[in-house]
């Protein structure tokens, strides 16, 4: 498979996270006002799966389990290639929540002018889900959509990005060494929308997802203090500009996530007011517009947007 590189000078990612920085400073300050946001902040789960969206153009295996596929959402036909956002969802890493419920947001970002590329993954309750199973995925399906070489995309503006345990996977994948030597792709940043970040202290908690957490990983902190480093994007260095986004009435993924992350000129964290754990994947909300609008900075060239 090719290359998945980073761009080659970190000055560049630092003025380009500074602009970003400016952008959601004035974002929180003064809402987001974009047509799109036409729900109530918090949203809940139940209102996710129903929402309406367009079917994605390919589905692609780059595994022989069954949950080793992924689905592609292209630019219309005859626009310019487009970037891409490669995307994770979330769902405490369980078997129970499959991708199809960021099917709306894909659809969304695909109307928007990005193409999408959104992995399953091996989850626990599923054989090989959890460590090293599902990290071994996700560096599987990026490669993949890779490889493609589609001319619809611009391979040279990618994001990475996910939901909770997907912002955690998305979160540590950035943090990774390339793998192979090939054509090579340009990793432009990654997005953590309530994102996972530390799973030594997600680990601690009681709620129904962080008592998940020891499930996935195959054994708690103090058995496997390295893996849970491995494995913890806050424990990792921040290689590409990240921004971190979180709702202030989000009961599942705590602030401290956001916290423990070690500051660097590279690192944004936000936090939104009113906004909830699932506000993020909803495609109608000021959440949704905040997550846009990280996205159009880090994979946007002076002057060229999607």
């Amino acid at each position: 498979p090719p290359q998945i590189s980073c761009s080659a000078l970190r000055s560049k990612h630092i003025a380009r996270l500074s602009a970003l920085a400016g952008l959601l400073l004035c974002a929180a300050a003064f809402g987001v006002e974009s047509p799109s946001a036409e729900v109530s902040m918090p949203v809940s789960f139940s209102e996710i799966p129903g929402l309406p969206h367009t079917a994605a153009q390919r589905k692609i295996r780059y595994g022989d389990a069954p949950s080793q596929v992924g689905q592609l959402w292209l630019p219309r036909s005859g626009e310019r290639p487009a970037p891409l956002v490669v995307f994770f969802h979330g769902g405490c890493w369980l078997k129970e929540y499959a991708a199809d419920h960021v099917f709306p947001l894909a659809s969304q970002l695909t109307t928007d002018g990005f193409a999408v590329w959104v992995p399953e993954y091996r989850r626990v309750g599923e054989d090989g889900g959890g460590w090293p199973g599902s990290f071994e995925d996700a560096r599987a399906a990026l490669a993949r959509v890779a490889a493609l070489s589609l001319p619809d995309i611009d391979y040279r503006r990618v994001l990475l990005a996910g939901h909770s345990a997907g912002g955690h996977l998305a979160l540590w994948l950035a943090a990774q060494e390339p793998e192979s030597e090939s054509a090579k792709v340009t990793l432009r940043g990654a997005v953590g929308l309530a994102p996972i970040t530390d799973l030594r202290a997600y680990a601690a908690g009681d709620n129904s997802c962080e008592q998940v957490t020891t499930r996935f990983m195959g054994g708690s902190p103090d058995t496997l203090p390295d893996r849970y480093r491995l494995a913890s994007p806050a424990a990792l260095p921040v290689v590409v500009p990240t921004v971190l986004l979180r709702g202030t009435l989000d009961g599942i993924v705590p602030g401290g996530q956001l916290e423990t992350f070690p500051d660097s000129p590279m690192l944004e964290r936000r936090t939104l007011a009113g906004a909830g754990h699932f506000d993020w994947i909803h495609p109608q909300t000021a959440a949704y517009d905040l997550f846009r609008k990280a996205v159009d900075a880090m994979l946007a060239d002076a002057g060229d947007s999607p």
